[in-house]
């Protein structure tokens, strides 16, 4: 956690001082790309994925359901792109680790909850997500399938990134490993202030996939996921209790 932000501090520090050496003459365009790479990485990795089976937590015996996990994301980068390379960052991947929460009602009904927060380091992500499973009117024995809207912010010194998206879920309701595969949308925008509001601020909407698995073993569940939003790769795992 700290080595992340380290890494996020320098990166911004840098932006900074270069926007600044650069603001009699206008803003060099190599600054204003490092920028741009840096807020769309920070929104992928911000991004709250699905890291969820298709099934509504209220399906089980009982007519509610509550998961608790911790869970990593990694997201792969590239060390040569300008905004890591003038930080020194050498790694392939940048983790996320986070908590993650949900709950279930009858309905088919979710909420869930994710949260990655340092005040002392100066890192706070949050993220919400509402779900709508809708398998009980498919005429197909074990598949399920759901709605889910999302938001998440990530905020550090002088900048904050936003996402808003929508996705829709397909899977099949197993035993013991529920396999999934998810489609959406993702709206990111970054806002920042002190120098760095002078620079172009990221807008974009990027397409999301994910594709995993939930294997359940008695209480504990284990989720394995590969996703991407836009161009970006990230590899979930997440270990939870749930009932």
């Amino acid at each position: 956690m700290k080595k992340l932000h380290v890494l996020l501090a320098a990166s911004a520090m840098l932006v900074a001082s270069q926007a600044n050496a650069a603001s009699v003459a206008g803003f060099n365009s190599t600054v204003q790309a490092a920028y741009t790479g840096y807020a769309q990485d920070l929104a992928a990795a911000a991004w709250m994925n699905p890291s969820n089976s298709a099934e509504s937590h209220s399906s089980g015996i009982l007519p509610f359901g509550i998961q608790a996990a911790l869970e990593v994301t990694a997201l792969k980068i590239d060390p040569n792109a300008a905004q890591w390379q003038a930080v020194g960052y050498t790694d392939s991947s940048i983790p996320m680790p986070r908590v993650r929460l949900s709950a279930g009602i009858p309905f088919g009904l979710d909420v869930g909850y994710m949260n990655l927060s340092s005040k002392d380091l100066g890192i706070d992500l949050t993220g919400y997500e509402f779900r709508m499973a809708f398998g009980n009117y498919i005429p197909v024995p074990m598949l399920e399938a759901n709605v889910r809207y999302h938001t998440s912010k990530l905020t550090l010194t002088d900048m904050e990134v936003k996402n808003t998206g929508y996705a829709v879920m397909v899977g099949a309701n197993l035993p013991i490993v529920k396999p999934y595969i998810e489609f959406g949308t993702v709206k990111s925008t970054s806002s920042a202030s002190g120098l760095l509001a002078n620079l172009q601020q990221l807008n974009e909407t990027n397409s999301t996939l994910a594709l995993g698995a939930k294997v359940e073993l008695a209480l504990f569940v284990i989720n394995l996921e590969k996703s991407t939003v836009g161009n970006k790769d990230l590899t979930t795992v997440k270990l939870g209790f749930e009932f």
